[in-house]
């Protein structure tokens, strides 16, 4: 009897310790290539963005300071929200909790894009600062890492496949021990955009789309590579610069964007204004679009908050499957009949 009781035990410190181990190992990455997360010799290594930080694995990180308005999303997606104690530039943030936060002193502001408050970071004791690369932030950054504090780079929007923004999802999980909670939101985005695309894939039109407007002299149209150009396909549709190598944008001018979508049947993603006349007092040219003519003009502004700060950007990172289902419900109206668009809204 006691030596089953011993081997019991023995079994019961073998789960335990294989539990503990894998505490920091979320599932392996399946379209992310920016970040990876690899766990050996009792430390957390990542690297994201190009860096890499290493944690012990027993870490606890409790407070945080966030300089992007991503991070807000991920981390409230998880439940782990009321860490945040610093943000940067505030009022680029839809999410209504940082607000609230900087009301009421339990958020602070730590600066804007030109710059960070060191002595303020200092104050606030974070255990890590979640950021992007940003020349202006370098050389304080190097300063507080001199002081001990663990600094991120999130860079979700280099990825390719939409998929893969709602990734970091894990990346985040891991920091903040909630790998089971951020795997569960992932799995469960990937599984019904699958759906979504197969359902999408199963018509046989596929409407003819552009995106984008001029700035200045250039319009920057995505990359036939980029995730945009990959939301376009699974939602059903035919990307005009699908063919294009570029993963980020291609720069274009008025004309040559003209003459290959004068006959598009969608325009989405016309940047963040409020209605065509918006649009056609920022250049008449737009008039001569057949997209344009037809009422068929989107942008991506349904969510935004008086200071125009755009959800988009940040839940819509996690929920890839509702700005697909946004894009199929425009080009494929019968397929989602009850849905309501999320983030795009039609100029008119």
């Amino acid at each position: 009897m006691k030596k089953i009781l011993c081997f019991l035990f023995l079994i019961l410190i073998f789960l335990s310790c294989k539990q503990k181990n894998n505490f920091f190992a979320p599932s392996k990455n399946e379209y992310a290539t920016n970040f990876f997360i690899i766990e050996n010799n009792r430390q957390l290594h990542i690297t994201s963005a190009g860096d890499s930080i290493s944690f012990p694995r027993n870490t606890k990180i409790s407070r945080c300071i966030i300089t992007t308005c991503s991070a807000s999303a991920y981390l409230d997606a998880i439940g782990k929200f009321n860490c945040i104690v610093g943000v940067s530039s505030p009022e680029y943030f839809f999410n209504s909790k940082i607000e609230k936060g900087i009301s009421n002193h339990t958020i602070e502001n730590i600066g804007n894009d030109g710059t960070l408050n060191f002595e303020k970071i200092i104050s606030l004791k974070p255990d890590l600062i979640i950021t992007t690369h940003n020349p202006n932030y370098e050389r304080i950054l190097n300063q507080l890492a001199k002081h001990g504090i663990k600094i991120i780079y999130i860079e979700e929007y280099m990825e390719l496949h939409p998929l893969g923004k709602t990734e970091y999802i894990k990346l985040f999980g891991t920091l903040f021990g909630e790998i089971e909670k951020a795997d569960s939101i992932y799995l469960s985005v990937k599984k019904n955009y699958i759906k979504l695309k197969k359902k999408a894939l199963s018509t046989k039109e596929q409407p003819t789309i552009f995106t984008n407007i001029m700035y200045g002299d250039a319009w920057y149209m995505a990359g036939g590579k980029s995730f945009v150009s990959t939301l376009f396909k699974d939602a059903g549709g035919d990307y005009l610069w699908k063919n294009n190598s570029n993963t980020g944008t291609v720069i274009l001018n008025f004309e040559e964007v003209f003459s290959k979508a004068k006959h598009a049947d969608y325009w989405i993603g016309a940047s963040n204004f409020n209605s065509k006349n918006e649009l056609i007092n920022s250049s008449y040219q737009y008039t001569e679009f057949d997209a344009y003519k037809k009422d068929q003009i989107y942008a991506m502004n349904k969510r935004e908050n008086k200071t125009k700060a755009n959800d988009y950007f940040e839940s819509g990172n996690i929920f890839a499957d509702r700005t697909l289902s946004d894009i199929i419900k425009i080009l494929h109206p019968e397929l989602l009949p009850d849905y309501e668009l999320t983030y795009l809204r039609k100029l008119k």
